[in-house]
């Protein structure tokens, strides 16, 4: 909302959220989640993946996982949600009739379950696991490299930044979705693209002659 009218990444987005304060159990008792924790990628990973497409003949690609945490299944206890009059399909009148307040069960990681993203973040490591990416080191997760195509990934939340040579960016890109849905990679060049909040070029350095 701040940005010119004019930007291309000026957008407003609406989105459906569990709501996370009005939670209770069969009891009416507040309910309990397991409170897993997700660990994703640090801004040093980050910075490291920027210096290895600095390498001649590498780049740097980043792009945004599509509503990443409801790709995910959710799992754990079962929980039931009652859906707002306005999101409610409409045959519930006919076939509930007699029910103020129908609930139906939370099948996906919906932004605001407190384990919602934990899920997201299991899901997103077996799949690139899976498809020949390997973590970097315990101490740093979500960071990733892929030993025959040399590639660099590093993800935090649902924004992934790939690194490494031109000619194999394609192909990790498709592996990733084969898994996974993610909007179209950009490239991170002289434009000024935005990762994590922050307004990145790659320029050239020119040194001085002799």
């Amino acid at each position: 909302a701040e940005l010119h009218p004019s930007s291309s990444s000026r957008k407003f987005k609406g989105r459906v959220v569990f709501q996370g304060n009005r939670v209770v159990d069969q009891n009416y008792d507040a309910a309990i989640f397991q409170d897993l924790g997700s660990a994703p990628a640090t801004m040093e990973a980050s910075k490291l993946a920027d210096f290895y497409g600095c390498v001649p003949g590498h780049v740097v690609e980043i792009a945004d996982a599509v509503q990443a945490y409801i790709q995910a299944k959710l799992q754990g206890t079962p929980t039931y949600v009652c859906l707002p009059p306005e999101a409610r399909p409409s045959w519930w009148a006919k076939s509930f009739p007699n029910r103020r307040r129908p609930v139906c069960r939370l099948l996906r990681a919906l932004y605001g379950h407190p384990d919602a993203g934990t899920y997201w973040e299991q899901k997103c490591d077996e799949h690139v696991k899976s498809i020949g990416f390997k973590a970097v080191r315990s101490e740093w997760p979500s960071v990733y490299f892929h030993p025959r195509l040399r590639l660099f990934l590093v993800v935090y939340v649902d924004d992934f930044k790939l690194a490494g040579p031109a000619a194999n960016i394609k192909e990790g890109w498709s592996l990733i979705k084969k898994g996974l849905e993610i909007e179209p990679p950009e490239r991170l060049d002289a434009t000024g693209k935005v990762y994590l909040g922050c307004k990145q070029r790659l320029e050239p350095i020119r040194l001085p002659s002799g």
